[in-house]
């Protein structure tokens, strides 16, 4: 099996260093960045496997990285997981707005505090064919 890239996108030093932990742990080489505009440059820079990415970040939240991933032909069909503070009873309502955007949604939702097992078998589910 290859080695696969990940991106988490994440202002929160503590969220990234254990997401970075548990998908080291699980083989994954890892790039971090803790603002949208970074964590874009690194995208079209290193073309990752998936990306783990915050939604309420200062500037520029995660909705405008998705819309920039998404345009972009040769980033447009990386996973996106959306690895988000925002709570339970709030994510249906998250996903509905996210039903009527005009470029393909995030393939997965995460809840923080996140749940390695959840995790890594997300990823494999949406990187099973990039190996």
């Amino acid at each position: 099996m290859s080695e696969r890239n990940a991106l988490i996108i994440d202002d929160e030093p503590d969220v990234t260093k254990y997401l970075e932990a548990v998908l080291v742990d699980h083989g994954w080489k890892v790039r971090t960045a803790n603002t949208a505009d970074d964590g874009l440059v690194l995208a079209r820079e290193k073309r990752p496997d998936a990306v783990l990415l915050d939604m309420m970040m200062p500037e520029r939240g995660g909705l405008s990285v998705i819309v920039e991933l998404r345009k972009d032909p040769e980033l447009s069909s990386v996973p996106i997981v959306v690895v988000s503070g925002i709570q339970a009873t709030l994510t249906g309502d998250f996903r509905n707005f996210l039903s009527r955007f005009k470029h393909r949604q995030p393939d997965a939702f995460l809840d923080k505090p996140i749940d390695p097992e959840e995790l890594i078998a997300t990823l494999d589910r949406l990187t099973a064919g990039a190996e």
